[in-house]
This record gives C-alpha cells, structure tokens and sequence, in this order.
C-alpha cells in the first residue's frame, strides 16, 4: 500500500497529460501498463483460461470481489475496453482521474434515469468499436459466490448488437493469491439474447458465469 501512494502521483500526472492530449492507443497501453506495474511489484500474475477466439468489439461480463479485479480485467482483456463503473470511482481523489482519462461510463445507483441513459450510450460506442466491461453485481461480494445481479443493466444490454463474454475471476478476494486465474464463457451472439427481455438475459448470464464458477472451483 505505501509503495503505491508513493508512486501515486507519476501516474496522477501522466494520467491528466493523457486525458487532454493522449490517443486511445496511448490510453490503452497506459491501462495496460497500471495493471502491469500493480502486479509486478506484488510478485503476482494473471492466467487466462478456455480464452475465446477474439470476439471483436463486445461487452464483457465479470464477476466482482476485489478492488484486484480493476487491474485483473485491464491485464487479461487483450483489446481496448471502457468500464461501466459507479460515479464514486470517478470523484474519488485515488482513482478519479484515471477512470477519467479511460473514457469509462460513471452510473449514478441513485439516479436511475441518469444510469438509464449513460448505459444506452455506452451501448451505442459499440457500434463504433468501443468495447466495454461491466460488474453486472453492482458492487464488490468479497467471496468465490455472486450475488444478485443489478437487472436493469440487462434492459438495456439485451438490445447490443455485439457479442456478450461472461468472465469469471477466481480468488482475487484472498489476499494471499498469487496466480489470478480468469475463466471465459463462450461469447454470446445478439441473435441468442435479443428476443430475452432483460431479466431473462440477466439470469442466463448468471447461470454461465455460475458455471464458470464451478469449473474454477472443481
């Protein structure tokens, strides 16, 4: 923890210099990059397993335990992404101005007109390549199970036009994990889920990353 606030500010800065002037090339390799350094210093490492075919631009959907699973999503997703994320994470002093700099998507839990609409635009960067990932949980479980899904993203997410990825992350709650191990689901396909209404997409996908669970943990 203290090597990190230490550090801190180098990243603070390149982060608001990236912010007004960066690509979206230097932008992702500047993610990249956190996720390697964060880990690197911690000695620990990110496995990938059963990783799909590249599914181009697509919306991935991960469990969530720990504040790790920010720098894990960043190392194991190979193609840019933009997190959907709650608003605290873009006002916090730590983390506000790298979420920023990322080009994510802030939703307000408790304006959910506001979420409604920053979920549909997120949805409409798809078309134009953005790739995103969302904590369908809503917050962080602290534990290997899930817990309830927030449905209404799934309103909104029924009507993508590109594939849907389950991911589940193992352990990243126990402080003692060396090895992340990120176990992906079979994309998705829009003509799969695009007749679900979004409660029925919400539960499928659950069962999925439930299953991905169970082959972490078997």
């Amino acid at each position: 923890m203290l090597v990190t606030f230490i550090a801190l500010p180098y990243y603070w800065i390149r982060s608001q210099w990236l912010r007004r002037y960066g690509s979206d090339d230097q932008i992702d390799r500047e993610l990249k990059m956190y996720s390697r350094h964060y880990f690197g210093i911690r000695g620990k490492t990110i496995t990938p397993v059963n990783r799909p075919v590249d599914p181009g631009t697509c919306i991935y959907l991960s469990n969530h335990q720990s504040h790790n699973d920010i720098f894990v999503t960043l190392g194991i997703v190979e193609t840019p992404f933009r997190f959907v994320a709650k608003k605290e994470l873009f006002t916090s002093f730590i983390t506000g101005s790298f979420m920023k700099m990322s080009r994510s998507y802030p939703l307000d839990r408790e304006d959910p007109r506001q979420s409604l609409t920053l979920l549909k635009q997120a949805l409409e960067d798809t078309t134009e390549g953005h790739s995103l990932l969302a904590f369908p949980e809503g917050t962080r479980s602290h534990q290997k199970e899930m817990v309830e899904f927030k449905a209404g993203m799934f309103s909104v997410l029924r009507k993508s036009t590109v594939p849907i990825v389950p991911m589940y992350i193992k352990n990243s709650y126990k402080k003692n994990t060396r090895n992340y191990e990120v176990f992906f689901g079979e994309p998705m396909l829009p003509e799969t889920f695009n007749k679900l209404k979004g409660t029925e997409l919400s539960l499928e996908v659950k069962r999925r990353m439930e299953m991905l669970m169970h082959q972490a943990y078997q």
